[in-house]
């Protein structure tokens, strides 16, 4: 695919002070085009949108609870005539996210509520909406939103499953036996990597069990929360394993001896063989 070729040919790590950079210059994706170019800073667009789609996500959680506080007053003046989209703006808060505080507070749904019980669905099916104008404005506001919203959430799982997919057909096409995160689930694993290599790889020197695959940039907070989430639990059932962050990383984030950070899947890896395996303590740092 056009994404899969995109992220094969661009990708590259990056050095802490470029990703400070990106972080701090990277507000838009007009920004993201205009980063992309500079061959001083080295990374890809899609690593700039991840960036920049990271600083939005922690912004606008941090600043969640104050809107939420005065969701009445926000409320008050959409009734008054104020419409989502421009209130959104003025706040500095995503079109989506304002359309929650509101929908919230109209019809005094649990705040942060998900399922049928919460602002989600009428984010998502607008038209359950009674209220004509509220019902316009909503879907306006989700409309106009690059960050937040269904469109935008269906799009990263889509993402997400296409790297997957990606991950699968490199493993296939070097033969190295794989379980897949649905196979272990059928086999009532409760940690699901991407991939567990019954036979583990060597890869850079460093003895790999498992593969996961994230369809994003490798920044320090979300590595930092992948890895008490997720690559902890996988070390502790596994062994150390291997991260495909496809948009490349920040390089202070490979720290680690039990992982292995790549954003593309390495060229130079080979299966352990039996004389290997009994050599193992010896090859897996």
């Amino acid at each position: 695919s056009r994404l899969a070729r995109s992220v094969g040919r661009a990708c590259m790590p990056c050095t802490h002070a470029a990703y400070l950079r990106a972080a701090a210059e990277c507000r838009t994706p007009c920004d993201a085009v205009a980063l992309a170019a500079d061959p001083s800073l080295g990374l890809s667009y899609e690593a700039l949108l991840s960036i920049c789609a990271a600083r939005l996500v922690a912004a606008t959680k941090a600043s969640m609870g104050r809107h939420r506080a005065k969701a009445a007053a926000i409320t008050q003046r959409y009734e008054g005539g104020a419409h989502l989209v421009a209130i959104a703006s003025e706040l500095d808060l995503p079109p989506t996210m304002l359309a929650r505080v509101v929908l919230e507070e109209r019809y005094s749904l649990r705040k942060g509520a998900k399922g049928r019980h919460g602002a989600g669905a009428l984010l998502r099916s607008p038209s359950l909406i009674d209220d004509p104008r509220l019902r316009s404005e909503v879907a306006a506001a989700v409309a106009s939103d690059a960050a937040y919203g269904p469109a935008v959430d269906a799009a990263r799982r889509l993402t997400g499953l296409q790297q997957e997919l990606v991950l699968s057909q490199e493993l296939r096409a070097r033969g190295i036996p794989f379980l897949s995160e649905e196979q272990l689930r059928e086999r009532g694993e409760a940690k699901t990597p991407d991939a567990l290599l019954p036979v583990p790889l060597l890869v850079r020197g460093r003895q790999v069990h498992w593969v996961d695959s994230k369809a994003t940039f490798g920044d320090p907070a979300s590595h930092a929360e992948y890895a008490a989430t997720q690559f902890a639990s996988y070390v502790n059932r596994y062994a150390s394993g291997l991260v495909l962050y496809w948009f490349g990383f920040d390089e202070a984030i490979d720290d680690s001896d039990d992982l292995v950070l790549l954003d593309a899947f390495p060229d130079d890896c080979e299966l352990m063989s039996h004389c290997a395996l009994l050599t193992a303590p010896a090859l897996a740092r």
